[in-house]
């Protein structure tokens, strides 16, 4: 019925602009038609940017038992989801898989910089704060990757909302076990991965969700020289708050 209902629309549509046609002339129909194309294209990825998230929450995976975030005032269980560059029309793919045997999380993907830029990943639930306690001075990722750079998100909302995400970099060595220290006042507010010039602290008891992301940009705004196409890998094996 829904195809039916666009098909009808569409007729409709098509009927209105013979008729517009044939009484204002062919250069004002023209920039109608361009009207109406712009509009329909909006609505089409308003409605596909509104859904890719919920299909991605469908999708989160519970992280693998003995893997948590370390130094929190609350105990949740933790359940991750990806959001990729295909929101806004890219083509880049990511996932998470648990490894149960080893406890490790690993964040996995292919970046297509063709009309695309960036893969990430983070907490389910954002609701409820993290429980990150007010006397913590760094995040601790322990973990390894493959020469990429990487970032940690710190979110205080909704992954859809247009709040800041506060980040921090971090550079991985190919196959090389690492402990990023990483200073929470060095995390820098961000907004659809641009600095924002202007904002307020972090508040640590504001911060629902934690997340990674592999992007065109590093969290200052500067392009990240370690990204490109191509598969990537990040294994996570201790997240921790100090």
């Amino acid at each position: 019925m829904a195809g039916l209902g666009s098909l009808l629309g569409t007729l409709i549509v098509g009927l209105l602009l013979v008729g517009a046609g044939r009484r204002w002339g062919a250069w004002r129909t023209w920039g109608v038609t361009s009207a109406l194309i712009i509009v329909l294209a909006l609505r089409g990825f308003a409605k596909r940017a509104g859904a890719y998230p919920r299909e991605q929450k469908a999708k989160a995976i519970s992280a693998p038992p003995g893997l948590g975030i370390a130094g929190l005032s609350v105990v949740r269980e933790l359940k991750f989801f990806c959001l990729d560059d295909q929101v806004m029309g890219g083509r880049s793919a990511s996932a998470i898989t648990a490894s149960r045997d080893k406890g490790f999380l690993e964040f996995v993907g292919v970046i297509n910089t063709a009309g695309g830029g960036f893969a990430s990943c983070r907490t389910l639930d954002d609701e409820a704060p993290l429980g990150i306690p007010p006397s913590a001075q760094t995040l601790e990722v322990t973990g390894y990757g493959d020469g990429r750079q990487y970032k940690v998100m710190l979110h205080t909302a909704d992954s859809w909302a247009m709040k800041p995400v506060w980040a921090h970099d971090f550079l991985t060595e190919p196959e090389v076990r690492t402990t990023w220290r990483l200073p929470l006042k060095d995390f820098v507010p961000t907004r659809q991965g641009r600095p924002l010039k202007a904002s307020a602290e972090l508040d640590l008891a504001s911060v629902t969700g934690l997340g990674l992301s592999h992007s065109l940009y590093m969290a200052d705004g500067r392009p990240n020289e370690h990204f490109g196409d191509g598969p990537f890998r990040l294994t996570v094996e201790r997240m921790a708050f100090a």
